[in-house]
């Protein structure tokens, strides 16, 4: 059984194909979202398909719930072989590939198989291969040469190239040959372990830069909540600063010009310590610097006076993310998820630099630096 542990970073991908996507970011970049590839919990994959129903993702996949059970199913899907795959899953996952952002996987490498055929994405050659393949009858039987070869054609085209290269027919029509073609298996040419390592962030460290993640939210409450819990049994970190300003310029400039401001406090000595159940106030336009420690629970919990302001700008010293295990990290004093309007990593922090594009429809991560990727990545929450 290969897991693969992801711990860290949200990004927002430019990519709409849980396929290829040449400017997405790797999965084993994806690291930010806290989870890991298993391919034997299928109730982990049931459990993230059943959320990204519920909560809509087909139609809007930019919240972080969205986007880190997106993440969860798409890697999934794209990694483990298909028998692991519970069918629920190989049914349901395209109708959110239009949608979220995914996270470049290949499939598991097999020790001793073929490499597969290097795919040509600029001509009709995937959807041949699926023509030829029913009119072969392998469905049926996939054993001899020709089934064999043109179902790695389809293969090689659905994994390396973009998701609209193949039509719709010859996508689902994957599916339905992976069962007769189990035993059918090549390998990418990327190799057994390239897409397991992140090469972007190794040695990352926390202490690389003043903060990872900013955001500025609209609020209307006098209180508001912070969250951090443990994930995994652990906190990804015992402490956390957050720099905080209102504003009334609710609107993604507003965190590029308070950047400066930003850093010198939070790498000031200035920082109120804050342990759980504590208060960060006052909240001003000048700006604070809170340092919060969590408790010895499984949650820490935090207030927020939001009195008298219409807007919260963030800097965080972590991705809040990471500390996500099951609530948002943001609410208003009834218990009601928060949204950034906008948000992005922070300067100069090493988890940037990936090239994401404003505007994404998901993270990356990765993020899964991902879920995705942040430093210069900003998403508008719509």
């Amino acid at each position: 059984m290969k897991k693969i542990s992801f711990v860290l970073l949200f990004a927002f991908l430019q990519t709409h194909s849980s396929q290829a996507a040449g400017d997405a970011e790797p999965c084993a970049c994806a690291e930010e979202l806290g989870f890991s590839i298993d391919c034997a919990d299928t109730t982990a994959m049931l459990a993230s398909l059943a959320e990204i129903q519920t909560r809509g993702c087909a139609k809007d996949c930019t919240s972080s719930e969205c986007v880190k059970h997106y993440y969860i199913v798409q890697s999934h899907h794209d990694y483990c072989p298909e028998a692991d795959i519970p069918q629920e899953v190989e049914d349901g996952f395209h109708d959110y590939d239009e949608t979220c952002a995914a996270c470049k996987i290949k499939r598991l490498f097999i020790d001793d198989a073929p490499a597969c055929p290097v795919p040509n994405c600029e001509d009709n050659s995937g959807n041949e291969a699926y023509v030829s393949l029913i009119d072969n009858g392998c469905l049926s039987d996939c054993s001899s040469d020709t089934c064999r070869d043109h179902f790695f054609m389809l293969r090689s085209v659905h994994d390396s190239c973009e998701h609209d290269v193949l039509s719709r027919a010859s996508e689902e029509g994957l599916h339905d040959m992976e069962v007769p073609c189990v035993s059918q298996i090549c390998n990418q040419a990327e190799g057994a372990d390239k897409q397991l390592v992140c090469d972007d962030h190794s040695g990352h460290d926390h202490g690389d830069g003043a903060f990872e993640w900013a955001g500025v939210f609209k609020v209307n409450d006098s209180t508001h909540k912070w969250s951090m819990q443990k994930v995994d049994g652990a906190y990804a970190d015992p402490t956390m600063r957050l720099v905080l300003f209102s504003t009334d310029s609710i609107i993604e400039e507003t965190i590029h010009s308070l950047e400066g401001s930003a850093e010198t406090l939070i790498e000031g000595g200035s920082c109120m310590i804050i342990e759980d159940k504590g208060s960060m106030s006052p909240v001003t336009a000048a700006g604070s610097c809170f340092e919060l420690h969590v408790g010895s629970g499984d949650d820490s919990m935090f207030t927020i006076d939001t009195s008298g302001i219409s807007g919260l700008v963030v800097y965080a010293q972590h991705v809040p993310i990471e500390f996500e295990r099951d609530q948002h990290y943001f609410k208003d004093s009834s218990g009601t998820d928060i949204e950034p309007i906008a948000q992005e990593g922070g300067g100069g922090h090493g988890h940037g630099e990936h090239g994401e594009k404003d505007g994404s429809s998901g993270a990356t991560a990765i993020t899964a630096t991902g879920t995705g990727v942040l430093l210069g990545s900003l998403m508008m929450v719509v």
